[in-house]
């Protein structure tokens, strides 16, 4: 709870990607001016080496999936780590505040990272609305974007389910259009013909073939009044007006319809700012909860939340195996189970050195954390394992045992320490996170480091301590158990 949790640490990557879309409609000069605007603000940063702008893209600069006039598309290149002093998610919210202004756009200001260079559209944040009509999971997902907003720590909130293009709805009247002999497929394919042609057939020139298309006359054919005087010929040859069997309603259209496991849905997407993914999402789905969803409408938790939670329990099984291969090993080579014992109690003493190490660094839990914490279980035995087995040494070759822990203390403490202190050393220049990308790599570092220092200080005190314990009730079950062999053979002998 005081560390936090996300998957994967973050990182300064120095790259931003900067989304615009623009009202719908939105012609291809106008979403270029927005453009000029947000580059005019990017060349007042210091920070700012490169700038590439995409007019007219309706994906990113690298997945483009066609042109749409009213989005576009910035891709801004920092400066290097070493000659800037704020941090590129800094750079990024100064960013948003300067262009929060610029009216008749929706902005979206995001880092650059690992997630975005493998193909992902989604942010840390993902909540998925799940239902069947379009129109109630739109209001749904409005409402939870809403709430997540107000949800300390989360930047760049939007919904799946945008407004779409403006389109004209014809809505035919099936039992008048039967009783003309006509189909809703027909009518369709009718408009079609009128509007965008038939392929008849196709001209063959220079081995090349050129289709030939028919078509009604384009005269008037952007005026609504043109699709609503349309003819259309019914089964019996009469003409019929489309307005006639049809009415006509102008509302925006679905851009596109999602669904998994065949059930439609909708993303809520989202970044975030000096939080942890683990405490974000908490607050959301303490907040979501309270929401009443209709019948049929289930939200749930996607995006790094998930893959956090799925990698988290793969490792924590992953740990166990290695906590038990280790005592496995141990109790193999010295043919006991006592000593093994004994010698693992030094792992939960590195827990104390990962949550301090992590607390003063600022860091969170993450997947490389956890693969540190894996390798501090075969690591800081190490220390353990020369104390007892010298340990072991002086007692056989018959010297009391307490004068044997404080001999042991004495001769194996320097070992100890130098062991300690070449793997501390060793893992310093990594902890320190140098370089581009060294982020990444530094949370490891930095929890062998801690883990290592605290258990090498405490299992000098801890090991010898458990030892005599866990000695003093193995003699005194010795004792008994011959006490009782005393008495059986004391009966034996009356009987």
């Amino acid at each position: 709870p005081l560390v936090g949790a996300e998957f994967m640490p973050a990182m300064d990557s120095g790259e931003i990607s900067i989304s615009i879309e623009g009202d719908k409609g939105s012609l291809l000069p106008e979403t270029d001016n927005t453009i000029k605007r947000v580059e005019q603000e990017l060349r007042e940063l210091p920070e700012v080496e490169t700038i590439f702008s995409s007019v007219g893209s309706s994906s990113n600069m690298f997945m483009d999936t066609g042109v749409q006039g009213d989005k576009g598309t910035l891709y801004v290149k920092l400066v290097p780590r070493a000659e800037r002093k704020r941090g590129v998610a800094l750079v990024c919210e100064d960013l948003r505040q300067r262009v929060g202004n610029i009216p008749g756009a929706r902005i979206k200001i995001s880092v650059m990272d690992m997630t975005a260079s493998m193909g992902s559209t989604s942010g840390p944040i993902n909540v998925q609305v799940r239902g069947d009509d379009l129109k109630v999971l739109r209001e749904i997902s409005d409402q939870a974007a809403e709430i997540i907003r107000k949800v300390p720590g989360t930047r760049e909130i939007t919904a799946s389910l945008s407004d779409g293009n403006p389109e004209v709805q014809v809505k035919i009247d099936r039992q008048r259009a039967a009783s003309l002999g006509l189909t809703p497929g027909g009518v369709a394919a009718e408009i079609q013909n009128a509007r965008q042609g038939a392929v008849a057939t196709r001209y063959k020139v220079e081995g090349d073939e050129v289709d030939v298309r028919v078509r009604y006359s384009p005269q008037g054919y952007d005026e609504f009044s043109y699709l609503q005087n349309m003819n259309i010929l019914s089964a019996s040859g009469a003409v019929v007006k489309l307005s006639q069997i049809a009415t006509f309603e102008m509302e925006p259209g679905p851009i596109q319809i999602t669904r998994e496991d065949r059930v439609r849905k909708a993303e809520i997407n989202g970044y975030l700012l000096n939080r942890d993914l683990n405490a974000v999402m908490t607050d959301i789905q303490t907040e979501l909860n309270k929401v009443k969803l209709p019948s049929g409408y289930t939200i749930e938790y996607g995006g790094e939340n998930k893959e956090m939670m799925e990698s988290f329990a793969s490792l924590a099984v992953a740990l166990l195996l290695a906590i038990i291969l280790v005592y496995a090993v141990m109790a193999v080579l010295y043919e006991s189970f006592f000593d093994p014992f004994v010698i693992m109690f030094s792992v939960p003493t590195a827990i104390i050195g990962i949550v301090l190490s992590l607390l003063l660094t600022g860091k969170h839990f993450s997947v490389v954390v956890f693969i540190g914490v894996i390798m501090l279980v075969g690591i800081v035995v190490a220390n353990a394992i020369v104390l007892v087995d010298y340990l072991k040494q002086l007692r056989e070759r018959g010297m009391e045992r307490d004068a044997a822990i404080v001999e042991a203390g004495r001769v194996r403490l320097r070992p100890i320490l130098m062991t300690a202190l070449a793997t501390i050393l060793a893992m310093f220049p990594l902890a320190l996170g140098i370089g581009d990308g060294g982020e990444m790599d530094a949370p490891l570092a930095i929890v062998v480091i801690g883990g290592l220092l605290v258990s090498t200080l405490i299992t000098l005190v801890l090991v010898p301590v458990v030892y005599s314990i866990f000695d003093d009730w193995g003699q005194k079950l010795s004792r008994r158990r011959g006490m009782d062999v005393d008495a059986v053979a004391e009966e034996t002998v009356e009987g």
